[in-house]
């Protein structure tokens, strides 16, 4: 197993650990739970640093690079790529790789600085237009932003424009369920509808999940014919690499599939345009329990919706619009997440899910 100190897509005073298993999967949550039961009740013996196991050194960026390269074992002269590194110190393994396959590699904000001066680490597409300028004047094929930690990445197109990560997920899903001819993807409940258009049209299955990388190593370890997973914050799993969010491995991943159907923005212009908005309202966490329950028996009396209750509440109404609801697990905040095929009934469906849980606090 592994731990990683990091403090990922996070503000740069926030740090945690993140502890892998053999497999390469993080703790499971009913794994995680046991742990920390241990940790706060500390029922453990204490031992020095010293005491357990040894200290060794190894170059762990040399490994990567040459585990990713061995996977792909082959070129792409003539393709220009933008990194936009966010100080992350995983920019320089990944300048190499796209190197070493015979790109023209373009980076930006590669000092490593954990205070983040030139953007925040999370690569929203607010945050990107230093990129999105790099990659038009450069004419590159597309470009990548990563976070913190180098595990999600944000992908722009070659006319500049951010893809956002549910549309590259459905990229990534699509050539998958193409290249494997079927399986079964696996992404969580906060998922955009475009996964449905990707599996009605290139057959495959779904399994949904908790919101979170653990989850989702789960599905893809318990699953049979899992194939690939996928989050809309920009992690895209392959089993066969690492049960974990690689850029490396999409921004190779994306190269093959160029090579072979043309632009970023002409695979990505197939899919059907979803709105989706994501909002955060305050809720003590002393209260997120009684209002998780208030939500649900509020909602059950609807007859026209489906009601999955996988993570939180999701709203599904008959014509596949949605209405995510569910407490914050770091916060102290309700996230919503609303999704519709029309910009116009988006607007309706946000003031719809403030009311359910403006509703749904009083008295709590």
């Amino acid at each position: 197993g592994a731990v990683a100190v990091t403090g990922s897509h996070t503000p740069p005073e926030i740090h945690g650990l993140l502890f892998f298993k053999k497999d390469t999967s993080e703790l499971f949550q009913s794994e995680e739970e046991v742990f920390e039961k241990i940790f706060f009740a500390e029922s453990f013996k204490r031992e020095k640093w010293n005491g357990i196991g040894k200290y060794y050194e190894s170059s762990s960026e040399k490994i990567y690079v040459e585990n990713l390269l061995s996977r792909f074992n082959r070129e792409f002269k003539g393709y220009k790529v933008v990194v936009d590194a966010g100080h992350s110190p995983s920019s320089n393994a990944l300048c190499k790789i796209l190197e070493s396959v015979g790109c023209k590699v373009y980076m930006l904000n590669t000092d490593l600085d954990g205070r983040f001066p030139s953007r925040p680490p999370n690569p929203l597409p607010e945050y990107l237009d230093m990129l999105k300028k790099k990659v038009t004047n450069a004419d590159a094929d597309f470009g990548i932003a990563l976070d913190g930690d180098g595990d999600r990445a944000t992908f722009v197109d070659e006319r500049g424009n951010v893809v956002l990560p549910d549309y590259m997920g459905a990229l990534f899903s699509k050539y998958e369920l193409i290249d494997k001819k079927g399986g079964v993807i696996v992404c969580p409940i906060n998922t955009s509808n475009v996964i449905y258009y990707v599996l009605e049209n290139y057959g495959g299955r779904y399994v949904h999940t908790r919101i979170g990388p653990p989850a989702m190593a789960e599905a893809l370890v318990k699953t049979e014919n899992a194939i690939y997973a996928f989050e809309e914050t920009g992690k895209y799993i392959w089993p066969e690499n690492v049960y974990y969010g690689d850029p490396g491995f999409a921004a190779l991943r994306l190269l093959e599939i160029l090579s072979r159907d043309g632009s970023l923005s002409s695979i990505i212009d197939e899919f059907p345009k979803y709105y989706i908005k994501k909002l955060a309202i305050p809720c003590p966490d002393e209260k997120k329990k009684a209002v998780l329950e208030k939500i649900q028996k509020m909602l059950y009396k609807k007859e026209d919706v489906e009601l999955v209750l996988v993570d939180g509440v999701k709203v599904v109404f008959p014509n596949r619009d949605w209405i995510l609801l569910r407490p914050s697990g770091t916060e102290p905040v309700f996230r919503c997440f609303v999704e519709s095929s029309s910009e116009k009934k988006l607007e309706e469906l946000v003031k719809k899910a403030l009311k359910i849980v403006e509703e749904a606090m009083k008295g709590c």
